[in-house]
């Protein structure tokens, strides 16, 4: 799937201030005006994109209306050198709801995958009551430095420094973004299938992390910049913050660390899902993820 894969609607921006700056988001909808809405945000990660709900999209009720979008950093979305963390992120979430308000009071289903759960966690006391439910895919919320070395994303304020630097900085970039190193990071941590791990797989999600100014978005995912806490207790006084109810669905296939994580906020839900998938299974098994989100 390339970049601009969509969820099968018509692509618009809008512009939110970041940082004292403008910065153009691309957002997209599909389906009825007045059919009940469903915000889907993509996983952060150095591959994310709005397309990765393209399954998940195609096998939703089509008397749905769906929304997707790519995070400031990502995808079509705009890709300046801003300082990326949690905090600039939460401001997004609220934009994209006002801008959909239809006026009509329904509420909305908020649908996040992998780091953008603490994201619309964090956002739990000011928007839930928006919400019609909150079903978080796989969540995680440490960024993949962190996450193996039990350190802060603090502790790796060095490693954006150094990807942010001219000359040196994007190399560094590029070379971490070598397909072998996609191949293997996709292969250990996002899909379970080896045969999505074709060559034409790998030179697309390769093309969407090297788009010009996907460094600084990247880099602060990866060294744990967009992370909102450092433990897990952070996300667990989130859910008691919620006025809606909370569906967990859990990645029986993740990574030990990211699993346990997970274990730790399915604790709290109001409902609790398995799929035998990883860290991408909303990408992987999206129509398995439909049916699930959908059920009563």
């Amino acid at each position: 799937m390339s970049l601009r894969s969509l969820i099968g609607g018509i692509p618009e921006n809008l512009q939110i201030k970041l940082n004292g700056r403008d910065v153009r988001i691309t957002l997209e909808r599909r389906g009825p005006e007045n059919g009940d809405l469903w915000v889907l945000l993509p996983a952060l990660s150095t591959v994310s994109t709005r397309g990765e709900w393209h399954q998940f999209a195609d096998a939703m009720d089509e008397q749905c209306q769906l929304v997707s979008f790519d995070w400031p950093g990502f995808g079509d979305s705009e890709r300046p050198a801003i300082a990326y963390d949690a905090n600039a992120l939460l401001q997004v979430l609220p934009a994209i709801l006002q801008h959909l308000d239809r006026g009509d009071q329904a509420k909305i289903n908020v649908v996040a995958a992998g780091h953008s759960a603490p994201i619309a966690l964090g956002l739990a006391e000011q928007c839930s009551r928006q919400w019609a439910q909150i079903v978080v895919v796989a969540p995680t919320f440490r960024g993949p430095l962190p996450t193996m070395t039990g350190r802060s994303g603090q502790s790796f304020n060095w490693v954006r420094r150094l990807v942010r630097l001219p000359l040196v900085g994007p190399l560094l970039y590029r070379l971490n973004t070598s397909r072998p190193i996609l191949k293997l990071m996709l292969r250990r941590h996002v899909w379970v299938n080896r045969d999505l791990l074709t060559p034409q797989r790998l030179r697309e999600q390769q093309n969407i992390s090297r788009q010009p100014g996907a460094r600084f978005a990247s880099v602060a995912f990866v060294s744990g910049g967009l992370d909102a806490a450092s433990d897990s207790r952070w996300w667990l006084k989130q859910t008691q913050k919620l006025h809606c109810p909370l569906h967990v669905v859990l990645a029986n296939e993740a990574p030990p660390r990211s699993k346990q994580e997970m274990l730790t906020l399915a604790d709290k839900a109001d409902r609790v899902s398995g799929i035998d998938g990883r860290l991408g299974l909303h990408q992987e098994f999206g129509r398995l993820l439909a049916e699930t989100v959908s059920a009563s």
